[in-house]
């Protein structure tokens, strides 16, 4: 059987918090460092064989000081990036509410703001990530990336509708945890969760 732990960056600095940022490659804030660092120090108690890491610093910041500290092979993948927002990038959460366009995108998948990414692109990259883990080895591994990611892999290994995009919270530092067995068939143990839970979650199943 095989485990994977998505998590979601840390906080980002305060001036980008309400603007749609996307792929801008901006650092995490000193607290989201601090709140990384933390995380590090639990993840480093479980046996992880290999980490994936978004490319963007600050999903990279976690990744890059957790396989050095476990020394454990870090495999970067652009699959694992935020949704391209195109034109919208920079621009206010507020602002961009109001376009039409961004409601439409959830009843239909295939629009995207102008120079941008659709969600049903984003979901593309999600499946593509999420097939290439059924090759690997038995075992724990750990995948940072974003927000807009994991709502999107759990759309599609649920077979879920777009619409139903924002039916997950994604809060950061907290993690997805799946378990993949054999036949393809998973399990979803647990959404949101805190990293010093993984070990109880897995030794609580039947499995």
């Amino acid at each position: 059987m095989k485990d994977f732990i998505f998590l979601r960056h840390g906080p980002i600095v305060e001036e980008y918090r309400k603007v749609f940022y996307g792929q801008l490659d901006i650092p995490l804030s000193k607290e989201g460092e601090l709140k990384s660092l933390e995380v590090v120090d639990k993840l480093s108690q479980y046996p992880i064989k290999v980490i994936f890491s978004s490319p963007l610093k600050r999903a990279y910041f976690l990744a890059k000081v957790l396989s050095e500290k476990k020394k454990i092979p870090l495999m970067i993948k652009e699959e694992l990036k935020e949704i391209n927002y195109g034109v919208w990038t920079g621009r206010s959460r507020e602002e961009v509410y109001k376009e039409k366009l961004y409601w439409e995108r959830f009843k239909d998948d295939t629009l995207s703001p102008p120079e941008g990414e659709s969600i049903r692109d984003l979901r593309k990259r999600a499946k593509k990530f999420w097939e290439a883990l059924k090759i690997l080895e038995n075992g724990l591994y750990a995948i940072f990336t974003h927000g807009g990611f994991i709502r999107a892999l759990l759309c599609e290994i649920l077979s879920l509708e777009s619409r139903f995009f924002f039916t997950f919270e994604v809060y950061h530092l907290r993690g997805v945890l799946i378990s993949l067995f054999e036949n393809d068939n998973f399990c979803i143990r647990g959404i949101n969760i805190r990293v010093e839970e993984i070990e109880e979650i897995l030794l609580s199943s039947y499995w």
